[in-house]
């Protein structure tokens, strides 16, 4: 009888533990979004002096956007800012898969704690973040979403 029931605490907590990782996950990768397009839009707009190219985005208004990706510090293999803007302009061309991935695990996990109780906090950074990958998909699909994905792209 004790095992059963110790058996069932350590699933209760291998769930938690996987709804955290799953609600932290999505929140990374639309903070890494916004840094690797935002970011990259913005020093875009700064550079050239063009702000009305903030709601167009392409090659003709701000040419290619590596050259904007922001240079803090030196472009080293060791410059943990080169790593940071560089994974999140790799999370930012691969945005749509990713999201959707965020949202399908994000409403797995949903329907999971809702058969299960679980902590409300957890659920709630859950929800969240599954209604935050899911909006970067319909952004994606809009065609201000469309041309800034394919100014990244180039």
């Amino acid at each position: 009888m004790a095992d059963v029931a110790d058996d069932g605490a350590v699933r209760r907590v291998e769930r938690a533990v996987g709804l955290r990782f799953a609600s932290w996950a999505q929140h990374l990768v639309v903070i890494a979004y916004l840094l690797g397009a935002g970011v990259t839009l913005l020093t875009a707009a700064i550079g050239t002096g063009d702000y009305a190219g903030l709601l167009d985005p392409g090659l003709e208004r701000y040419g290619d956007p590596k050259d904007w990706i922001p240079p803090l510090g030196p472009a080293s293999a060791w410059n943990p800012l080169t790593w940071i803007f560089g994974v999140a302009r790799a999370v930012a061309l691969f945005i749509a898969p990713l999201a959707i991935l965020g949202g399908l695990v994000g409403a797995a996990g949903l329907a999971q704690a809702a058969r299960v109780r679980s902590r409300r906090p957890t659920v709630v950074r859950l929800a969240v973040g599954t209604v935050l990958c899911f909006a970067l998909v319909a952004f994606t699909l809009t065609p201000y979403g469309a041309s800034l994905h394919n100014w990244l792209l180039d």
